[in-house]
């Protein structure tokens, strides 16, 4: 019996250039308010969640032009709405993300 069999296969995760292109403008705005180090770990974190169970988040919206949801997830201080695909096991972040304002824990470190 082969364990790899029961391994889940990893969903793809592809990001629109638009959105890389604001991750990249918000890890500099991150990095000028002092959290750069928790938006690098937090986009970290997000990837890895997309890939392993994208699910993770809040569901939005059912697609009905392909089978899929539109989710909303956090990981402070990151927000992204994303496409999930389960028949394909493709995630798809298309929207802007959003970066959310420092908690009081953040600020007073």
């Amino acid at each position: 019996m082969s364990t790899a069999a029961s391994e889940p296969v990893p969903y793809r995760v592809v990001y629109s250039e638009r959105a890389r292109q604001r991750l990249l403008a918000l890890a500099d705005v991150a990095r000028e308010r002092g959290d750069g180090e928790a938006f690098l770990a937090a986009l970290r974190e997000f990837h890895r969640r997309l890939c392993l169970y994208p699910q993770f988040g809040e569901p939005l919206i059912d697609l009905t032009q392909e089978l899929g949801q539109v989710w909303l997830g956090i990981v402070r201080p990151l927000a992204m709405r994303y496409g999930v695909f389960d028949e394909r096991r493709v995630v798809m972040v298309a929207d802007i993300p959003v970066l959310l304002p420092k908690s009081e824990t953040q600020e007073s470190e």
